[in-house]
């Protein structure tokens, strides 16, 4: 499945699929005159990879319906992982070649952010009213969106960092995956203060508040490697 359409609905059939990949950590290394090995600085990120996928189609009508589809960017789901969702680009070109009468082969090469997140997302969402623990249902911290219900100045603390939030009319979302705070389509960075945006780590992780919160709005937006 790639942008919501299904390879079989184009008369793709798979002739191999790809390995499943552990992704890269990013890190750099750094000799220092003087000192033995090197000094490793990891930054907590993980690289992009590529996911090749062959492919082969019977006859040559849909080809140009074919690249269409197979182009820019969109939500990837293999077959051989149907619960999780790859965010993946498709950039490169793609070769047609004919092996057999009638029958045309190609490969596509799906570059693919490092995590992969749960194709259910909306059983993951969560409704919280008061002080509580949930639980990371991945493998690696999450970035969530958190919307939080309420008026005036108020204060959500995960895991001991408190989030400041001033001028609260309604509500306002937190967005720590695009790191953005806003209202609909009103941005409200100006209310937020706190030296990062939310993360829920892996295992449990505490959630509670000071000031007029009637509840927050959570999508967890849970991932593994």
């Amino acid at each position: 499945m790639f942008k919501g359409k299904n390879s079989k609905e184009m008369g793709i059939l798979i002739s191999a699929m790809p390995d499943i990949v552990k992704p890269q950590r990013r890190e750099n290394e750094i000799t220092i005159p003087g000192r033995n090995g090197v000094l490793n600085i990891d930054e907590g990120t993980y690289e992009a990879y590529t996911l090749s996928v062959a492919c082969g189609t019977r006859g040559t009508t849909r080809l140009s319906e074919i690249a269409s589809w197979l182009d820019g960017n969109g939500d990837l789901i293999l077959s051989t992982e149907p619960d999780k969702i790859y965010k993946a680009r498709i950039g490169n070109a793609i070769s047609i070649s004919d092996v057999i009468y009638l029958y045309t082969s190609f490969l596509v090469q799906f570059k693919v952010f490092p995590f992969k997140y749960s194709v259910d997302k909306a059983d993951e969402e969560l409704s919280i009213t008061a002080p509580t623990t949930i639980y990371n249902q991945g493998t690696i911290y999450s970035e969530p969106i958190i919307t939080v219900h309420g008026t005036g100045n108020v204060a959500l603390t995960i895991n001991g960092t408190t989030y400041t939030l001033t001028g609260v009319s309604g509500y306002v979302t937190i967005n720590s995956e695009i790191q953005e705070v806003y209202k609909d389509s009103t941005n409200k960075n100006n209310s937020f203060s706190a030296l990062d945006f939310p993360r829920f780590q892996e295992g449990a992780n505490t959630i509670s508040w000071t000031g007029n919160i009637s509840r927050l709005e959570i999508k967890p937006n849970w991932r593994w490697l």
